[in-house]
């Protein structure tokens, strides 16, 4: 009766891997150097590995802006070293609607002239941004967020301060078209025509454009978002002065592992110039924001690696590394057996000769000594 092979052997026989009896086995210092190089190269590569799976990717989509019904969240916060008595702020978009900023923004007296604590704190803020202008990586955003708190700091009042200034502060919601922003002379009167500013009493002494613009964005608010206004000063030469801004929005979809906003980008350009009719520079001294939106919509997504990549990667760094060792071993053991060959053949050559040369027939003296005898010459 025949026993049944228990499956512990039967999966030994399986086994198509060749094994080789450790009687045929020699280690070598050659050998057990390249181990070591290979197991530490072995793990920096799976290290560098593992943090490159944890990282993320970041993944641009472009498409054309559909959702054009929407409104815009339009975001503001500045304050003009003038008295608030002698502004008015609205939006005219190129359908054109005119809508009073009044209702949804806030206009309070404010100190235009900062502190040295707060100044400090403005001009760390500006060369922040301008370090991280560059970089659009949605990695960087825990980093950027410590803006927030500069923010927070910057928006208290100090009461110190005599506040000749008025803030506008606030959000409103406009179409997304064409349309301009400004803050000019005067309280703003609609009309059929359009809107007119009424600034017949306003004395020259007290007209002073300059401002300071401590955010400005589009959308709702992204954490570390780089916004190109915020913390910009300008202080103005003169009391016709007109300052323009012309911003160029991009309807813009962050989806991030943790979250997904949708909000905007924008790009400015500035331009200010002194208004002087008797010159030919024709306008209306003020502040204009004159923004557009881009028929293209940007969508940033963050991926990250698949595990199953990850796994294909080590599984090609660990094989490709012994593969390449076990190449190297029997190369450089080929080329030192070799080697050595030549110079032991080498050495026995000349051993050899050397002992053809040394060797002279001897013989007996009458003594008994035994000398070498010296050949004779030929006749």
């Amino acid at each position: 009766m025949r026993r049944r092979k228990a499956p512990l052997i039967i999966v030994k026989e399986l086994d198509v891997f060749p094994k080789v009896s450790e009687d045929y086995q020699k280690s070598t210092a050659r050998g057990g150097t390249l181990s070591i190089i290979s197991i530490f190269l072995i793990s920096v590569l799976v290290i560098s590995e593992f943090f490159y799976y944890t990282s993320t990717e970041l993944k641009y989509k472009y498409s054309v802006d559909t959702a054009m019904d929407t409104l815009l969240q339009f975001h503001l916060d500045m304050t003009v070293a003038m008295s608030c008595n002698y502004l008015g702020a609205d939006i005219v978009d190129l359908a054109g609607d005119s809508k009073l900023v009044t209702p949804f923004m806030q206009m309070e007296a404010a100190a235009f002239e900062l502190p040295e604590k707060k100044k400090a704190l403005f001009d760390a803020k500006r060369k922040l941004l301008d370090l991280f202008s560059e970089s659009r990586s949605l990695n960087d955003f825990p980093v950027i967020e410590n803006i927030q708190q500069v923010s927070q700091e910057l928006a208290e009042e100090s009461h110190s301060i005599e506040k000749t200034g008025c803030r506008i502060h606030g959000k409103m919601e406009v179409k997304k078209v064409a349309g301009n922003f400004h803050i000019t002379l005067g309280r703003a009167i609609p009309h059929p025509a359009g809107h007119a500013h009424i600034n017949i009493m306003i004395p020259g002494a007290n007209v002073n454009f300059s401002h300071r613009i401590d955010h400005l964005s589009f959308g709702p608010a992204v954490p570390g978002g780089i916004n190109p206004l915020d913390a910009t000063l300008k202080i103005s030469k003169d009391r016709n002065d007109m300052f323009q801004y012309f911003i160029k929005i991009v309807p813009t979809k962050f989806s991030t592992v943790e979250r997904s906003i949708d909000t905007c980008q924008f790009a400015v350009t500035e331009r200010n110039r002194s208004i002087s009719h008797h010159r030919g520079s024709h306008g209306l001294s003020g502040i204009f924001f004159k923004f557009d939106l881009n028929a293209m919509s940007v969508e940033i997504v963050e991926e990250r690696k698949s595990f199953l990549q990850f796994l294909v990667r080590l599984c090609g760094i660990i094989g490709g590394i012994f593969a390449t060792s076990g190449m190297l071993h029997s190369l450089i053991g080929s080329m030192t057996e070799g080697v050595l060959c030549k110079l032991l053949r080498k050495e026995s050559k000349q051993d050899n000769l050397k002992l053809q040369n040394s060797s002279e027939p001897i013989q007996p003296n009458l003594n008994g000594n035994i000398v070498p005898t010296e050949k004779q010459p030929e006749t």
